[in-house]
């Protein structure tokens, strides 16, 4: 009897797992019930985290997820051992339920929880999600004392080239008409008319159809929120992409493609859609044409 008391006290003190919706999003209430059996993750810049954060976060900003290198390229996926560091610092196991949240004060920035759940997502944590509205959506007082997670222990599984593309499948999608190639940048960008100095030239990759990251979220309010499926997967159509193909994604550094590729998969259903990691930072760095203008 003894024996059985013990081990019934002992598991109702362990912490139950949850699972996230299935498109991966969360609203602040949920996140408000569930918080004590989540890992959340702020990546906001540690001055920023240190203004103020949802109680019980754990700061890596998202700097963090940009420190993978190959050759000159840079900004590009953490390796292995990189982003095991990160995340057994954060308290992150391979079970672990996470959130990742940020400030969302423009449309854009959305892409700041996506960077980090793609990372994540392509290492092999599946039990991931994003803060609807991000920060600013949370009702409840911010916290400005420094979360000091217990050290997880988390092993990066090798991920599937679906998610995470390369200059080959670039290629590949020029060859092969049923892939495409969709560019997640502003306009400017699209046509060639950026000063953006990080890059050796100006334009899009031939080919590619134009979807632009920022556009998946919208005002609500005083929040910037993601569009609904229906309307996500009606701005898709209208750009003349189609999600039942396979889509090569691409932006600058592979940062605000992984915007796209998250309502592209968990909101409007692809089954094929990967980013391209090295993006215009190392295609530029290549002998390969670059178009500029409208897209067709």
């Amino acid at each position: 009897m003894k024996k059985i008391i013990a081990s019934a006290v002992l598991a109702s003190s362990v912490a139950m797992a949850v699972n996230v919706p299935a498109n991966h999003v969360v609203d602040a209430g949920w996140l408000a019930k569930n918080a004590k059996d989540v890992v959340i993750v702020d990546l906001s810049k540690p001055k920023d985290y240190a203004a103020g954060h949802i109680p019980g976060a754990v700061n890596i900003p998202k700097g963090k997820f940009f420190q993978g290198k190959m050759g000159d390229i840079g900004h590009l996926l953490d390796n292995p051992a990189q982003v095991k560091d990160l995340f057994d610092k954060a308290g992150i196991n391979n079970d672990s339920t996470v959130v990742f949240t940020a400030h969302v004060k423009k449309a854009k920035k959305y892409t700041d929880m996506t960077r980090g759940l793609w990372t994540a997502w392509v290492y092999g944590l599946k039990n991931v999600a994003i803060l609807n509205g991000g920060i600013e959506a949370w009702s409840g007082d911010l916290s400005k004392d420094a979360t000091a997670p217990k050290a997880g222990n988390f092993t990066p599984k090798a991920f599937s080239t679906t998610d995470v593309k390369t200059w080959r499948d670039i290629y590949s999608a020029q060859i092969n008409k049923d892939e495409q190639i969709v560019d997640a940048r502003e306009m400017k960008h699209y046509e060639g008319k950026d000063n953006d100095k990080r890059l050796l030239k100006h334009g899009h990759i031939p080919g590619a159809k134009k979807v632009s990251a920022y556009l998946f979220a919208k005002k609500d309010g005083n929040l910037f929120k993601l569009v609904s499926a229906d309307e996500a997967k009606k701005m898709i159509k209208d750009d003349g992409v189609d999600i039942n193909k396979p889509v090569v994604l691409y932006c600058n550094t592979g940062h605000l493609a992984t915007g796209s590729w998250f309502v592209m998969k968990f909101i409007a259903g692809a089954k094929n859609v990967g980013d391209f990691d090295g993006s215009m930072y190392e295609y530029t760095r290549t002998d390969n044409p670059v178009e500029q203008g409208q897209p067709k």
